[in-house]
């Protein structure tokens, strides 16, 4: 992204702060409870100013964004990198499977998360020392913050292999089936690994590309990546192969299992014989499709995820009616699963299992459980209420069926002394929306992003 592009960019959230709304919500930053009225398209220059705001009022810089699915995280998390390319972004995904269904949710998701987690862990000890010098941005969907995750896992830190250093392989091997990484001839996808002599082949979780470890002995003397589909080496553009000095290995699974686990999948072992397969081999360390299911009961405790923020971390909810809309529907989908899943499942055992503390979370109680945090809204829904604070901020029309073309719209708007700023996600597109604009005596900035 070139420098212009970047100061385009930045003067955009510069720009909308200014007027008296912004001072009323700036002198409002620290309050508990602040509700705001702005449209879909202001979120991540709303969202970069209140870390701006937040930053001159030497608070910490961290917020967690929550929306209503997935796909509108990624697509937050990608105007804020535009916006805010300073800033650390941070995605945490929800599971594809209910929490209460006897299947894990996949390694790419299970690694992503724990690396969030684990990095949460850091960054708390950091802002506690008041050493947090930048922004920090956790976006998550309502489903990823509903879901109540295991207690302390960030405790447990990546597997790191750094070059130049003595492993012995066959504990390697060991470790990773403890990582719940599956031994296979041929690497294909990830939390897979394979073992050849030498050289260990390995599908980190979090990792974009396989990596082949070669080993002189016992030290590690090669780390290079490799394509699943051919199984060759990966070059660059230049023709030499990219110089690791380091891998980090999270697990694919989201119990690890202490003793303690084992221990209480062994005591559950013969009280209920219809998930006797599963116990077992949890009981003996080996790990299981489906075994999060279990947690409630296997694990110390389980903790709503914003228990890994900052103490003085900001919570802000994108739609807030959307969202509660989806967390209602979450939590009735979510009963009637684990009803139906394992009422016939514990059938003939001795007693109940409560599995009930590892579903889905009311929003009222994911709110209570922020523990003293503050609490934003952005809505898109204004209302003749004194506590709102409405930004005076509008939504660019949308030009179908109106007789307006966008060009006229945005002629009028530099008429009238507006300051436009287009931005485009394609360099095509930008080149093209120059020409059109100069072709109209449109004065405008037009950024990729």
């Amino acid at each position: 992204m070139s420098v212009e592009n970047l100061k385009a960019l930045s003067r955009l959230a510069a720009l909308i702060s200014e007027g008296y709304p912004f001072a009323t919500l700036q002198s409002k930053i620290k309050n508990y409870r602040v509700d705001i009225v702005a449209p879909l398209g202001a979120h991540a220059p709303l969202l970069e100013v209140i870390n701006q705001f937040r930053a001159d009022a030497k608070q910490t810089q961290v917020q967690l964004v929550v929306v209503a699915t997935g796909r509108e995280a990624e697509d937050v998390a990608a105007a804020l990198r535009s916006l805010s390319p300073d800033a650390e972004i941070l995605e945490f995904p929800s599971w594809e499977t209910l929490p209460h269904e006897r299947l894990s949710p996949s390694p790419e998701t299970v690694g992503k998360r724990l690396q969030v987690l684990h990095r949460l862990n850091e960054l708390s000890d950091v802002a506690k020392n008041k050493k947090l010098d930048h922004s920090v941005f956790v976006l998550a969907s309502v489903r990823a913050v509903l879901q109540p995750v295991v207690a302390g896992l960030a405790n447990h830190p990546p597997l790191r292999l750094e070059l130049g250093k003595d492993y012995l392989l066959f504990e390697l091997s060991l470790k990773l089936v403890e990582l719940a990484y599956h031994r296979a001839d041929m690497v294909t996808r990830r939390g897979e690994f394979a073992v050849r002599g030498g050289i260990l082949d390995i599908f980190p979780t979090t990792a974009e590309h396989a990596m082949r470890l070669e080993f002189f002995g016992d030290e590690l003397e090669d780390i290079r990546e490799f394509s699943v589909a051919d199984q060759r080496s990966i070059h660059n553009s230049d023709g030499t192969i990219a110089n690791i000095k380091s891998v980090e290995i999270y697990p694919a699974r989201e119990i690890i299992i202490t003793p303690n686990v084992a221990s209480r999948a062994r005591e559950m072992l013969h009280e209920f014989p219809n998930i006797s397969t599963m116990l077992a081999k949890i009981a003996e360390g080996i790990p299981v499709d489906g075994m999060e299911s279990l947690a409630p009961v296997l694990v110390d405790s389980m903790i709503p995820f914003t228990d890994y923020l900052p103490t003085d971390a900001l919570a802000t909810l994108l739609s807030p009616e959307k969202s509660a809309a989806r967390a209602h529907s979450l939590v009735e989908t979510n009963d009637e699963f684990l009803h139906a899943a394992w009422d016939a499942a514990t059938e003939g055992a001795q007693a109940p299992i409560d599995l009930s503390s590892g579903g889905f979370v009311e929003m009222s109680q994911f709110k209570d459980a922020l523990d003293g945090r503050q609490l934003f809204t952005i809505s898109q829904f204004g209302a003749d209420d004194d506590t709102l604070i409405n930004l005076g901020l509008f939504e660019v029309p949308n030009f179908k069926g109106l007789e307006t073309t966008s060009i006229e719209w945005l002629e009028d708007q530099a008429k009238h002394g507006q300051h436009i700023i287009l931005v485009a996600e394609g360099h095509g597109t930008v080149e093209r929306l120059n020409e059109q604009l100069n072709a109209a005596g449109i004065k405008a900035e037009i950024a990729q992003g």
